[in-house]
């Protein structure tokens, strides 16, 4: 199982989803497609930051006639053409923003490649923003909506492996503080911690090798003797974590 997890494409692969049920995130009340449907109503122009694969994108259809996606990643963009060309969205191929947490005052990226208040909808999910340069590109009135993953899901999975929890936190406050400070108005936050399972170590070590920046000091060689009791454990019962996911809505 752990030659499995060490072998796994994880290039080829964004995410957890090539874990085929492996890993079991813990479900939350509310769904993507049902907070962001009704802001699509009226829209006109919308924008897709981090769209990964276009699965999550394609399942909102109907878009607004003007749909524009972007996409750092350069292994996902084949899959992401091939789902959102038959529906019109143009595909971007751009640097994302820097992660929310943990660069202070650090910023080399360029500004987003779109101009001043060209969409009435951005939406994020589980992609890093900058809440001034998406407030620069949302016209006046207009919403971001954001999901993201939470800093405790990966400190719950740091602690299997008897890691240190130093990372910043990241969590629906300190969204709300950073939109707040660009000058968006909060209408809708929401924020739940609910239980994850691996069924065995293979999907846990394919999970971390997947998200290398959460796990850098990991060596999986030194974690072998807490691998083989985590394996011990999974024969009886799954390897619990925490889902950790925060929902918010903000006006311009």
């Amino acid at each position: 199982m752990l030659a499995e997890g060490q072998s796994v494409d994880v290039e080829a692969f964004w995410g957890a989803g090539f874990l085929q049920g492996r890993y079991r995130p813990g479900a939350i009340s509310w769904t993507w497609p049902e907070v962001v449907r009704p802001l699509l109503t009226r829209a006109t122009r919308l924008l897709d930051m981090g769209t990964g694969e276009g699965g999550v994108l394609a399942g909102l259809a109907p878009l607004p006639p003007v749909t524009i996606a972007y996409e750092e990643w350069p292994p996902t963009i084949p899959a992401a053409r091939d789902t959102l060309r038959p529906l019109r969205v143009h595909l971007v191929q751009t640097l994302g923003s820097l992660e929310n947490v943990g660069h202070p005052g650090i910023d080399d990226r360029p500004a987003l490649p779109f101009a001043a208040s060209a969409f009435d909808v951005v939406l994020s999910r589980h992609e890093a923003f900058d809440p001034a340069d998406v407030a620069r590109i949302t016209r006046a009135g207009g919403v971001f909506l954001t999901q993201q993953v939470g800093s405790d899901e990966a400190a719950s999975v740091r602690s299997l492996f008897d890691l240190p929890i130093d990372a910043p936190v990241w969590d629906a406050r300190v969204a709300v503080s950073q939109l707040e400070s660009a000058g968006w108005r909060i209408a809708d936050v929401r924020e739940e911690r609910t239980l994850s399972e691996f069924t065995d170590i293979g999907a846990l070590i394919a999970y971390v090798r997947s998200l290398p920046w959460a796990y850098p000091d990991l060596d999986v060689h030194r974690a072998l003797p807490r691998l083989r009791r985590l394996h011990d454990q999974s024969r009886v019962r799954p390897i619990p974590a925490v889902s950790h996911r925060f929902l918010v809505r903000a006006h311009r």
